[in-house]
């Protein structure tokens, strides 16, 4: 039995009543879905052309429209193929960057084996005398690597991928549980996220004509569940409170060990983490702003996946995670989607016209302009505060007017496509937001600090220098401070692994920092779920 893909015209020969997700999956093929399989999401739609049976589950009934049915649109998760099948996937399933996954996966490009000559690799003194390092940042939706020369500090330039891991789950949460059900799984993401490290450190040096011969350092920032899994580590006690028996020391080994393809004699290290789900990508954000060494009041806020959150006050650093869910990233949202080329990230109401600003928006010689694919968190920020400023939801987050008869507003329409923003969606933001603001208001709390007493409020990653701070106040995912207060950190956990890599910060001082910061773990504290509830709502950043 022949099941197709378009566009991208891949034939997968299967036995009868395989289930459409998990073929397209161990094919390399990823449908968008969040929920692993779970049937809750919605999102792995394709277009099923020819096999289709229209015996549609009751979870189709939900997630799809009439119209969607009608056309033959059904969920992956859901479809059981019984015939010749033609699946169609949609354009938010094969932008550039996952058409090149795509196409590394069909090549065996993340499980190729990387083997050496049957010369022991050596600097190649005659052509490069300059030895060089990598950085990376590995976090649960992308991989971001920075290539050094180490004599000279200067950086060669950065690269990113998508975290393959993705394919199983697009949260922490969805890849524990996976790693968690076998040896043979965990394995799976281990050698997918060494390899993809592989991968890129290929590149990057390829580009820069870097001998890989010549790179001799690698210093890793993730949070606690990526470096488990890049480890090879079991992450069964990260799926349940108070996390016995999880290490959260630095590991420093050759390279061989870790099958890194690098100098023989190269070093990796993956640094320390500081508690729970608090791993080493927040102590490189403690790193890069020197929030070890400052006398003021500093709140730190990293937003993606999981919210982390440090504050300093006296000298005393304390830090904790929240799980913010993957709303921020676009994964849980309809027609979400990460901050990539077609995303809406800018949303104005002027009007009563819905006025969007898209990532890569540009006009060809003929006329024909960049057509929107989707929308990214900080685009979601923006939408939900203009619809709350404008009448058109209300504080709950429940749409209003027409928008509540039929559930969702739409921000664009062309001939061949609709981006919507739904009640759903909203609601999801709003369990999201609700996450962080409480973990801030409590954060507080602990350390009995009022917000004036706040000196400088550091916004970290890439999506912190893309927020409409308004906005974001608007709608109650940050506090209503002073915007002169608010300081964009930057990829602080690659940052702070650069420190290490250039010998700004030894090995041994890291292990000492990590090990000062005290880690307060948010799920166990009594009033949390009051406090978050008391968030829910829509409006202005003040404590609660």
């Amino acid at each position: 039995m022949l099941v197709t893909f378009l566009p991208i015209n891949k034939k997968i020969d299967i036995d009868i009543n395989g289930n459409l997700l998990e073929i397209a999956s161990n094919n390399g093929i990823d449908l968008g879905g969040i929920c692993k399989g779970n049937k809750t999401c919605g999102k792995c739609r394709v277009l099923i052309s020819k096999g289709n049976n229209h015996d549609y589950a009751k979870e189709e009934l939900i997630a799809l429209t009439d119209e969607e049915r009608n056309a033959g649109v059904r969920l992956a998760c859901c479809y059981t193929v019984k015939e010749d099948t033609c699946a169609i996937l949609s354009s938010n399933q094969i932008d550039d960057k996952t058409k090149q996954i795509i196409k590394e996966k069909m090549e065996s490009k993340y499980f190729k084996k990387y083997k050496d000559d049957s010369k022991a690799i050596k600097i190649n003194q005659n052509a490069n005398n300059t030895v060089y390092g990598v950085s990376f940042d590995i976090g649960t939706t992308s991989v971001v690597a920075k290539l050094w020369d180490l004599n000279n500090k200067i950086c060669y330039g950065e690269i990113s991928t998508l975290n393959p891991q993705s394919l199983y789950g697009a949260d922490v949460i969805s890849r524990i549980t996976y790693a968690d059900k076998s040896k043979e799984n965990l394995d799976r993401l281990t050698q997918l996220i060494r390899n993809c490290c592989n991968d890129l450190i290929e590149k990057i040096s390829t580009k820069n004509g870097v001998p890989i011969d010549n790179i001799i350092s690698v210093v890793i920032a993730a949070n606690t569940t990526m470096s488990h899994l890049f480890l090879g580590r079991s992450v069964h006690n990260l799926s349940k409170v108070p996390f016995l028996n999880v290490s959260y020391e630095g590991v420093k080994g050759k390279a061989d060990e870790f099958d890194i393809r690098i100098n023989n004699e190269g070093v990796i290290f993956v640094m320390p983490g500081i508690g729970g789900h608090v791993g080493s990508d927040t102590l490189g954000c403690i790193l890069s702003g020197n929030l070890y060494l400052t006398n003021e009041t500093i709140l730190m806020v990293d937003i993606g996946t999981n919210g982390e959150l440090v504050l300093v006050k006296n000298g005393k650093i304390t830090a904790c995670s929240t799980a913010a869910g993957p709303a921020f990233e676009g994964a849980a949202i309809q027609h979400g989607m990460r901050a990539i080329e077609g995303a809406i990230y800018g949303v104005e109401i002027k009007n009563n016209k819905i006025n969007i600003d898209v990532i890569g928006y540009k006009t060809d010689s003929i006329g024909h302009k960049t057509e929107p694919i989707g929308i990214c968190g900080s685009g979601i920020i923006e939408a939900i505060s203009e619809f709350h400023k404008n009448g058109m939801m209300d504080d709950t987050g429940r749409l209003l007017g027409e928008y509540s008869n039929t559930n969702y507003v739409t921000l664009c329409k062309s001939s061949s496509n609709k981006i919507i923003l739904t009640q759903k969606d909203i609601r999801e933001l709003q369990l999201a937001k609700s996450a962080i603001f409480t973990g801030i208001m409590l954060l507080l709390k602990e350390e009995n600090i009022e917000l004036s007493e706040i000196d400088k409020f550091y916004l970290a990653g890439a999506f912190g220098n893309n927020i409409n701070l308004d906005k974001a106040i608007h709608i109650g995912l940050l506090p209503n401070l002073d915007k002169e207060k608010y300081k964009n950190l930057g990829n602080g956990a690659l940052f702070g692994a650069d420190k290490i890599l250039l010998g700004e910060i030894s090995i041994d001082q890291a292990e000492q920092i990590s090990k000062s910061v005290e880690h307060m773990e948010l799920a166990v504290r009594e009033d949390f779920e009051k406090c978050f509830i008391n968030n829910l709502n829509f409006g202005s950043g003040d404590m609660k």
